[in-house]
């Protein structure tokens, strides 16, 4: 009989479209038992409803937290996401009341877990994960492992990865916490994605999940729309960390020592393995699993 994995979620969701076809992932997959999710960086509460917005599609009963605006001693001009464009505002104003202290909240649900595993799934900035770990040790110390799509050892990449940038500090934290950790970087996820053909596929999905993610997929590419007229297709950073979370064949893990520099560059170094960095990746594989689980 297949584990099931107790998960929290901590998510930017509502920029890049990943983030909630990571979270459609927790929603649907038979081994994971979403306990709930917390989102992280500028506006965070509107991320709140885009979250509260496929959770009700998914018909499940899973409480979401806004969480940290700012990254750690940085202020920040907040921004409407993007795939707000796809909730009618009659929704909005429906799911946008709720816990605004999401560090906090993951603390209360990591305190209350009785289980025998329970992972923190990160795909987001990692500023609530940080403070997780620093203000509540207690509870932290629960968590059996840490799963984070975060960072990249590409020797061509010299720009930090996007959620690592944005707060060099946390991801510092997070390397240097001490617990399992499992890093999913850009070396794996840049080779994972839809075509039109795959979104073509799910659109014939009758789940209103799915047809929630594909409104929210439209948003993003609208709001991305090339000179030409042609719009991006998702990569699948987040989702393949979530599905790594119980199906780990899907990449090859390595353990390494991985230093995080003032800028968030993640660098393997000698010494002995802080986290298990994911090196190779089936992507044909990641992206049937998704359509199984979505269509």
């Amino acid at each position: 009989m297949s584990r099931l994995v107790a998960v929290l979620l901590d998510t930017d969701i509502g920029d890049d479209i990943d983030d909630a076809w990571a979270l459609a992932v927790c929603l649907t997959h038979p081994q994971i038992n979403l306990l709930g999710v917390s989102t992280v960086y500028a506006d965070t509460v509107a991320r709140a409803v885009v979250a509260r917005w496929l959770i009700e599609a998914a018909e499940k009963e899973v409480e979401v937290a806004a969480g940290e605006q700012n990254p750690i001693g940085r202020p920040i001009s907040l921004y409407r996401p993007n795939q707000m464009k796809a909730i009618p505002p009659e929704d909005e104003q429906k799911l946008k009341t709720g816990r605004k202290d999401g560090v906090a909240f993951l603390a209360e649900k990591i305190e209350a877990f009785q289980g025998s595993e329970l992972v923190l799934l990160t795909v987001g900035p990692l500023t609530n994960a940080a403070k997780l770990l620093t203000e509540h040790p207690k509870a932290a110390e629960k968590i059996t492992r840490i799963v984070s799509m975060v960072g990249t050892l590409m020797p061509e990449h010299t720009e930090p990865e996007y959620n690592a940038s944005v707060d060099p500090e946390a991801t510092r934290i997070l390397f240097e916490c001490g617990k399992p950790l499992t890093m999913i970087g850009l070396d794996v996820t840049l080779r994972c994605r839809f075509n039109e053909t795959d979104l073509k596929e799910l659109s014939r999905s009758e789940k209103p999940l799915t047809k929630r993610l594909l409104a929210l997929t439209e948003a993003w590419q609208e709001a991305h729309r090339r000179p030409d007229g042609s719009v991006p297709m998702p990569i699948l950073h987040d989702p393949l960390a979530a599905l790594v979370v119980v199906e780990s064949d899907l990449v090859t893990l390595t353990p390494m020592r991985i230093v995080v520099d003032e800028r968030g560059r993640t660098k393997k170094v000698e010494g002995e393995p802080n986290c298990l960095v994911a090196t190779d990746v089936h992507p044909s594989a990641v992206v049937n699993r998704l359509k199984d689980l979505l269509a």
